[in-house]
């Protein structure tokens, strides 16, 4: 958890310091995090300011978006820190502070929908398809086994796969899918490291 609460400061540092606004949310608003929780952060700043604050933290080694809703980037660093990125498009703030600890879903607002797909590294279906070793991974190992497992079923079916992931088989099935999408569809080496430090932490 510690690269997270290390990421946690540097918005905290950015907002106060650019004048932007920014709200954290998630697990780590309401303080039930685990070690590899997805920071949720909603961002309101112009789109040069957005590229510098993603930036800013370091390279990130993978980026895409929701489909539902349109306008959350998807953000995945070197160090391994997840980031549920809220682009804000409209938003009424009321208080002269730039880093909130409120929840934004209680505030009126509207999303950027286009921008995402700007800033996304890629956009083919693969790519984005790609993501979801890493989201059934933190889900399984954050005890949320069920919702894991499914996650990683829905990469069963998009490579139409002979695999089929169960509790009792995750590990090894997992490993063996995630070779099969990388023969097909190579990944990024660094984001393959991650993926890999992770499955590791299924043993502890």
């Amino acid at each position: 958890m510690n690269n997270q609460l290390k990421y946690i400061e540097y918005i905290n540092e950015y907002a106060e310091k650019n004048k932007c606004h920014i709200w954290l949310g998630g697990s780590f608003l309401r303080g039930d995090a685990t070690s590899l929780s997805d920071v949720d952060v909603s961002i309101y700043c112009d789109a040069a300011k957005l590229s510098d604050f993603i930036n800013g933290y370091g390279t990130p080694v993978y980026i895409s978006y929701t489909i539902n809703p349109v306008g959350i980037l998807i953000i995945i660093y070197k160090d391994g820190v997840a980031v549920d990125l809220d682009i804000i498009d409209k938003i009424e703030v009321t208080n002269d502070k730039f880093f909130h600890l409120e929840n934004i879903k209680e505030l009126n607002f509207t999303r950027n929908e286009t921008i995402c797909m700007e800033l996304a590294l890629r956009n083919d279906k693969p790519y984005q398809i790609s993501r979801l070793f890493h989201r059934s991974l933190i889900k399984y190992i954050s005890r949320k086994k069920d919702v894991g497992i499914g996650i990683a079923n829905e990469i069963v079916t998009y490579l139409n796969s002979k695999v089929h992931v169960n509790e009792k088989n995750y590990k090894n099935q997992l490993a063996h899918l995630l070779d099969e999408f990388n023969d097909k569809y190579p990944l990024d080496d660094r984001y393959y490291n991650i993926l890999d430090k992770i499955f590791y932490k299924l043993d502890e």
